[in-house]
């Protein structure tokens, strides 16, 4: 079993490292190269000290303020009248691969001009924070590239600061971008949890590739709840809405985006033909001859892939079937018909036409799985025709949600939906 390296309390914690260390261990800088080196222009290094803290070394630098004066947030007047001062300690980047600790005097001034206290503005830390900005981007960038946990590790923090720091500056820049003009949303969702039916909702700007938002459930009212959050002008800029054939989904767009056209997304439409053809392969292999068994075993794939994709051997693999199998053969080859229709059909009406006419031979197979399928193409008829207006698919979309599932691959499931909304919107926004 590999043990994780012991981080002191007071190398995590900044407020309990200026407990640690009296200022009679700092030595005098000789040179201005650590002021350099920690690239901070309000601050000059004066003293510095590097200790062993449990195993490592950790450098604290004892920094003055280069300015004696502050700027009046009430009034806007410019302050000399030092208040109050009191010792302050904060995490920054390393400096020389060493974990380092800055050690300055956090002041309140007293405004000649309005005679209000108040206290300085730092542009290198935030309010109440123990990390510098510079050192809080850099865990958020590292936590982009792999898990909060290990971030943790590597940086001596704790992991509940790490995920902290991710989530706020995540959120931070999230209302910072704000929703731009989006010309076709898509929609679709994600499962969280395998076998729990744990659904969330990934809407996305398919025309510039990125997540615009991530809604706890898929449901009618979570949706039209996001929609009514949109400006009109947001509203008025989507032309399309490209979703599966969810019903909420649809009622939701046409309730709240009457003038945008759904479009159901046609490989959605190919699966559950697909799904059709291999419940009658399932069926056939069951009931036929031990020869046509033998011929259908591990065939699944070959019959529902595209005939252009098959290699010669798998081609001659699919022959043979189909000479054995003459309702399998019927249904493969209306399935390679409708899908000829999605790749060559360039025009809503003649896809129309090309559609019925299908449709009709469909029908008088009496395949009753191909009656399935069937109502569920006239149900959708015209969002699947809305297709071949602009060709738009879920594509992008399906794709997002590999990189999400790799995500959460990566990090061991999400029992928080927060952590991973900003993770998500982080990366692929």
């Amino acid at each position: 079993m590999k043990l994780l390296p012991y981080i002191p309390a007071f190398v995590k914690d900044a407020a309990k490292a200026i407990n640690r260390i009296s200022r009679t261990e700092f030595k005098d800088v000789a040179d201005k190269t650590l002021t350099e080196l920690l690239g901070i222009t309000t601050l000059i290094v004066q003293m510095y000290a590097l200790r062993n803290e449990g195993i490592h070394e950790v450098l604290h630098l004892w920094c003055a303020h280069s300015d004696e004066i502050a700027l009046c947030p009430h009034c806007g007047s410019i302050s000399e009248t030092l208040h109050q001062e009191e010792g302050r300690c904060i995490r920054h980047l390393d400096v020389w691969g060493k974990k380092t600790f800055l050690h300055f005097l956090s002041r309140r001034f007293k405004c000649e001009a309005c005679g209000r206290v108040f206290s300085e503005e730092l542009s290198f830390v935030d309010a109440h924070r123990r990390q510098s900005v510079a050192f809080e981007m850099h865990v958020y960038q590292s936590s982009l590239a792999g898990t909060c946990k290990a971030v943790a590790v590597r940086e001596g923090l704790s992991h509940s600061t790490v995920r902290e720091i991710f989530n706020r500056i995540a959120a931070l820049k999230k209302s910072a971008r704000g929703l731009g003009v989006t010309r076709v949303l898509g929609i679709d969702e994600l499962s969280l949890k395998k076998r729990h039916k744990q659904f969330v909702l990934v809407i996305s700007d398919i025309t510039g590739k990125c997540i615009l938002a991530v809604l706890p459930d898929r449901g009618k009212k979570t949706l039209e709840a996001w929609i009514d959050t949109l400006s009109p002008e947001m509203k008025k800029s989507i032309k399309f809405v490209s979703i599966d054939m969810w019903a909420p989904y649809y009622q939701a767009a046409r309730s709240k985006l009457s003038r945008a056209r759904v479009v159901v997304d046609r490989f959605h439409v190919m699966k559950q033909l697909n799904s059709r053809l291999t419940q009658l392969r399932t069926n056939y292999q069951k009931e036929s001859s031990p020869e046509i068994q033998k011929a259908l075993k591990g065939s699944r794939w070959i019959i529902v892939r595209n005939r252009s994709d098959l290699s010669p051997k798998e081609e001659e693999h699919l022959n043979h079937i189909l000479r054995l199998c003459p309702d399998l053969r019927t249904l493969y080859l209306l399935k390679e018909e409708f899908r000829t229709i999605f790749e060559k059909v360039r025009c809503r009406e003649k896809a129309a036409r090309f559609l019925d006419a299908w449709m009709f031979k469909a029908e008088r197979t009496g395949d009753k799985y191909l009656a399935k399928f069937l109502v569920t193409l006239k149900n959708w008829r015209e969002e699947i025709l809305n297709y071949f207006i602009e060709r738009i698919t879920n594509g992008f979309v399906e794709g997002l949600n590999n990189g999400l599932r790799t995500m959460i691959r990566n990090a061991f499931g999400y029992r928080n939906f927060d952590n991973f909304k900003f993770r998500a919107i982080a990366l692929f926004g």
